[in-house]
């Protein structure tokens, strides 16, 4: 019998998005993101938390700084990404005492 209708179309992933799934990722100074919302490139500069809200602040190629809400939204090379805040940095250690 020939199967004039082919495979079966809901048998795939048919609901990822056309450009794939977010994926999470620290907010380290110096990394280029997009805002997907709005179209503004730039490199983080800082994240910080004003107002109990986390931001980050992104530089673009002239100089100029726009604060974001960290979170989803993003892209990096054209993929989804959701921006994380960045790892704490470690204690200082002490001097040791034997």
């Amino acid at each position: 019998m020939n199967d004039r209708y082919g495979s079966d179309v809901l048998r795939g992933d048919w609901r990822r998005p056309t450009r794939g799934r977010s994926v999470t990722h620290p907010a380290t100074p110096g990394l280029v993101v997009e805002d997907g919302e709005t179209g503004w490139v730039g490199a983080i500069v800082a994240v910080e938390t004003i107002g109990g809200q986390q931001l980050v602040s992104l530089e673009d190629r002239r100089g100029r700084v726009r604060a974001f809400p960290l979170g989803p939204g993003f892209l990096i090379d054209g993929a989804p990404t959701v921006l994380a805040p960045p790892p704490a940095p470690a204690a200082p250690r002490g001097p040791a005492r034997t």
